[in-house]
């Protein structure tokens, strides 16, 4: 039986990210720390978005940032200046390679390419399978997926499911000064479908559809959306798809096991993810970031604050029973609000002043009544 002070099971954004903030923190000093992962991830599998004002923790690593987005209905467009907060992007690539070479660097950090099972919390420490072998630890963080069927969850839930593309085009045809962040102009086929797409130059550009829903399509399918998006709204003449990259997140309020004893759960499976919007990166460093401050003491692990799951139910539950048009909805609050208002709401970092404004310009009758059933 071999026994570590610290354990971390899997090697991507939020086991990475976890090691990180510790060894910034300093916490890792004199201690013997595990890292699992069935392979050391290198490659650009994900394109990571967000807003933040100023400089973030991974400052250096940001590939593009605009101080601009725009968003589009069927009938209705919108430019708004994100100031003081600015929308910026991470390649995964770039992150790995940093966050991997940092905790080259500490001495008894060891890594073991394998795949852990059987986890589970004693009295004092953690255990988990690896390899035949029993391993322990008086901390173990894990970022293994929690297994979540929508059709077994009473809490709202709505699978964000996305595919993108990479593209090069021979003509100028971008803006790299503004971020397209939301553009519904794509038949809804009774869901929220929206495209994003990210400048990074006059010709190159990551375009994206995002669907909200339980029912997810064939990568075909999702192609044949985004090349007639393309040809629709930017252009008509040759490109090339250069990379290109899909996923799904859960969107769900359901209340994930965030810490059972000494075992933590972070990332996806410990509900990192924003529920009305299902954006992960920024609210999990800062959760990582406060987690690191404060350990050895564990327990605070809680991502989004109590009253913004409510907020995220009623938005969640509106999408779902399609009370509203997802396509109306979020270009309304844009539309309707400061877009620093609706961006410090979206983070969790709003106060009830600024909240009870944003309420002021939705649907009230529509968004009252479903938030007190949410309540109750």
């Amino acid at each position: 039986m071999s026994h570590y002070d610290i354990a971390v099971i899997g090697g991507g954004l939020a086991g990475l990210s976890v090691l990180y903030h510790l060894k910034r923190a300093g916490k890792l000093s004199g201690k013997r720390v595990l890292l699992v992962d069935p392979q050391r991830k290198t490659a650009h599998d994900r394109t990571w978005s967000f807003w933040e004002t100023g400089e973030g923790p991974f400052e250096e690593l940001v590939y593009h940032r605009w101080d601009q987005v725009s968003l589009h209905n069927a009938h209705t467009h919108c430019t708004c200046d994100l100031a003081p907060y600015a929308y910026k992007v991470i390649l995964s690539n770039d992150f790995y390679a940093h966050v991997n070479g940092i905790l080259d660097g500490v001495g008894a950090l060891t890594r073991v390419q394998g795949q852990a099972s059987e986890v589970r919390s004693g009295p004092a420490t953690a255990s988990f399978q690896l390899g035949g072998e029993t391993v322990t630890a008086d901390i173990v963080f894990s970022s293994e997926p929690h297994p979540l069927d929508y059709r077994e969850v009473k809490q709202p839930y709505l699978d964000q499911h996305f595919r993108g593309w990479f593209i090069e085009t021979e003509e100028d045809t971008f803006d790299p000064r503004r971020a397209s962040l939301m553009d519904f102009r794509t038949p809804q086929e009774g869901e929220t479908r929206f495209f994003y797409v990210l400048p990074f130059s006059k010709r190159r550009a990551m375009v994206e559809i995002a669907i909200f829903s339980n029912e997810h399509l064939r990568t075909e399918q999702y192609d044949a959306l985004i090349g007639d998006y393309i040809h629709a709204h930017w252009t008509q003449g040759p490109y090339r798809v250069y990379h290109t990259e899909g996923g799904n997140i859960p969107m769900t309020t359901y209340d994930y096991p965030r810490r059972t004893g000494n075992l933590i759960y972070i990332g996806l499976g410990g509900g990192a993810a924003r529920p009305s919007t299902g954006y992960t990166f920024y609210g999990l460093q800062r959760q990582l970031m406060r987690l690191a401050a404060a350990f050895p003491d564990i327990s605070a692990t809680q991502v989004w604050p109590e009253k913004h799951r409510l907020y995220d139910a009623t938005l969640l539950r509106i999408l779902e029973q399609r009370k509203l048009r997802g396509d109306e909805v979020f270009v309304n609050l844009f539309q309707r609000n400061p877009p620093a208002r609706v961006l410090a709401f979206l983070n969790g970092e709003s106060t009830l002043w600024q909240e009870l404004r944003l309420m002021g310009t939705t649907p009230i009758g529509v968004f009252g009544t479903t938030f007190v059933r949410e309540l109750l």
